[in-house]
């Protein structure tokens, strides 16, 4: 019984001390959102069954942008949509330096279609997608 009243006070004390700690000062308010491709380098063909790892360089347009390997890959038919995902700092002060940050992507060669990658680039005018888009013929292995 003894054993039993020193590991329930040493739980409630464990408890308390996770509870008591917080991080508030360390929270800020941010939101995701798509970032520009500004080139993908691809090879000029695959070989069906064969993985790929494709890199693509993307433009953070000031310091409040931050990368963590996020994307969403859409399949479209034959077509793979890739939309890089930052997070963005608000209400933080950011200075206007733009950087490139180069991520890979890996691609495993399963269809006998050429492949058209089709990297988000931005909105136009009408507010559309713009994509810089590349496809890539599929070959036999040797």
């Amino acid at each position: 019984m003894r054993n039993f009243k020193y590991l329930l006070i040493m739980f409630v004390g464990f408890t308390a001390s996770l509870t008591s700690c917080s991080n508030d000062d360390d929270y800020h308010e941010y939101h995701l959102e798509y970032v520009n491709v500004t080139s993908a380098d691809l090879p000029d063909e695959f070989v069906h069954g064969r993985t790929y790892r494709i890199e693509v360089t993307i433009d953070l347009p000031n310091s409040c942008y931050y990368y963590y390997n996020q994307y969403d890959y859409f399949y479209e038919g034959t077509s793979r949509l890739i939309y890089p995902i930052a997070h963005v700092d608000d209400d933080v002060s950011c200075d206007d330096t733009s950087r490139e940050v180069t991520f890979s992507i890996p691609v495993q060669a399963l269809q006998e279609e050429p492949y058209i990658f089709k990297f988000y680039q931005g909105k136009d005018a009408d507010d559309q997608d713009t994509f810089l888009t590349i496809e890539v013929p599929v070959v036999e292995a040797p």
